[in-house]
């Protein structure tokens, strides 16, 4: 009897708790935290930093690579759209263009951003040496 009495009490705490707004934004953000796994930690903020502040140098590859062997793809539009940039992973351009498309589809972009990916795709597939980076950027123009 003690410990329904006990349980009763916690469940009455907990939802006087979730009744403060500000209390149960802090609660639903440390739950989502959970459920996104390694993005959820605090560290994947600072490796994100990491990654975007390295674009346009040496480590930038590097740090991708890093990156998405821990994370898995960013989710952010704008860091999609400087992995695009890696003229040494092929494969993973690819993996990027298809998940661009798939963001599309989820989340519709402004319409300069997906004017500025349809341009992009369009360059890649004239100019880009690997032939799968080619392919996969005409098979998302079809796309979208």
């Amino acid at each position: 009897m003690a410990s329904q009495k006990n349980n009763f009490k916690s469940r009455n705490t907990l939802e006087k708790a979730l009744e403060d707004s500000s209390l149960k934004r802090h609660y639903l953000k440390e739950a989502e935290k959970l459920f996104m796994g390694p993005k959820g930690k605090p560290e994947h903020e600072n490796d994100l930093r990491k990654l975007e502040n390295s674009f346009g140098k040496k480590s930038f590859s590097r740090n991708a690579a890093e990156y998405v062997k821990k994370y898995g793809l960013p989710d952010k539009w704008s860091t999609l759209i400087m992995l695009l940039e890696l003229k040494d992973r092929p494969d993973l351009v690819c993996d990027v263009i298809d998940r661009l498309v798939e963001l599309v589809s989820e989340q519709p972009p402004s319409s300069s951003e997906l004017r500025g990916l349809e341009s992009r795709l369009k360059i890649m597939k004239m100019t880009e040496s690997d032939p799968d980076v080619q392919e996969a950027a005409g098979e998302a123009l079809s796309r979208l």
